[in-house]
């Protein structure tokens, strides 16, 4: 296991393990799969089996780099839809072209983390918090995504993630997320955001310290056309980019989560009405907690893009300059 301060470390860490262990497979050739780009290309790619990265600072969720800027508004779009346990594909595609190429019926997607977490089957993340809140050193703390029926179902989607667990040790939560297959140059920095935000959103439900985040995966992989980028960022490394913290309770954890569902939800219906109103309504009340005013803000900057307003730049001050930056770039 790699152990690294913050996620930018790892993201570096783990490109530069691939690029320089990482063994070449041949394209897999399933038509229902991404990998083969649905049947349609040959997608050779690098991987690396069993690999795990350990982030100390799971706040430091982002890895800046101007070889591939990420796409803020999409992480705290998957994090919000995640934490309400929806499975609607037009909310991710609202933030990202090409979402409903995954879905089945053109509906939904079949393989959401969050709603197999959270609504599927009932709350799992709530049910795995309160046995750790009664027995704090429980192991039965396994959440899970991956189910048997995905080993039968023909479909588009099979999930990337298995599950997560959750360990109260020395006062901390430790959070491990185990995927069977992660692409780790353009995914990961969002499939890593979105676990480290639910990561610190356990914690808070059980008000404790936010302990480490660990990242385990099957295969760790980038596709053979993507040596060239992988290489630019491992030679100008990513800084990292940290968040608010969570408030250090059950009620703030719960009224924060709330706050990103709400403001996420009215600020996408909005651009649907074209009410540039409730837009600006949203874009001038900050929110309680520093972390959810800093979603507002970028969530309403890009709500203003999408209406045409080019240069309408939304402010939290509860933004690192990094972070700011990121929104003012939407």
């Amino acid at each position: 296991m790699s152990t690294y301060e913050s996620f930018a470390d790892a993201y570096l860490g783990g490109l530069h393990a691939v690029l320089t262990e990482g063994k070449e497979v041949p394209s897999v050739v399933d038509p229902l799969s991404k990998a083969s780009d649905f049947g349609k290309n040959d997608r050779p790619y690098r991987e690396l089996i069993a690999n795990t990265l350990r982030v100390n600072d799971p706040q430091s969720s982002l890895a800046v780099t101007p070889a591939l800027p990420v796409n803020l508004s999409y992480c705290f779009g998957l994090l919000a839809w995640s934490l309400d346990g929806r499975n609607d594909v037009d909310t991710p595609a609202y933030y990202r072209r090409g979402a409903h190429e995954y879905s089945d019926d053109q509906h939904t997607l079949s393989g959401a983390f969050g709603h197999r977490l959270l609504t599927s089957s009932g709350d799992q993340l709530e049910a795995v918090v309160e046995r750790i809140r009664k027995d704090p050193a429980h192991r039965r703390t396994f959440a899970l995504v991956l189910e048997p029926e995905d080993n039968f179902r023909m479909s588009r989607e099979y999930p990337c993630a298995v599950g997560v667990q959750l360990f109260l040790r020395d006062g901390a939560l430790t959070w491990i997320t185990v995927m069977r297959a992660q692409q780790a140059l353009t995914v990961l920095p969002y499939d890593a955001f979105l676990f480290m935000g639910m990561h610190q959103y356990a914690a808070s439900l059980l008000n404790v310290a936010v302990g480490p985040y660990i990242h385990q995966s099957g295969t760790f992989h980038f596709y053979e056309n993507e040596v060239e980028l992988a290489r630019k960022i491992v030679a100008e490394p990513p800084t990292p980019a940290r968040l608010p913290a969570f408030p250090g309770s059950a009620d703030g954890a719960r009224e924060t989560a709330r706050e990103l569902i709400d403001v996420e939800r009215h600020l996408r219906e909005a651009v649907g009405a074209g009410d540039k109103a409730a837009v600006d309504k949203i874009a001038a009340t900050e929110t309680l907690s520093g972390f959810a005013d800093v979603a507002r803000a970028c969530l309403a900057t890009l709500a203003y893009r999408k209406l045409g307003e080019a240069t309408v730049v939304v402010q939290s001050p509860a933004a690192s300059r990094e972070v700011a930056d990121l929104i003012a770039a939407i």
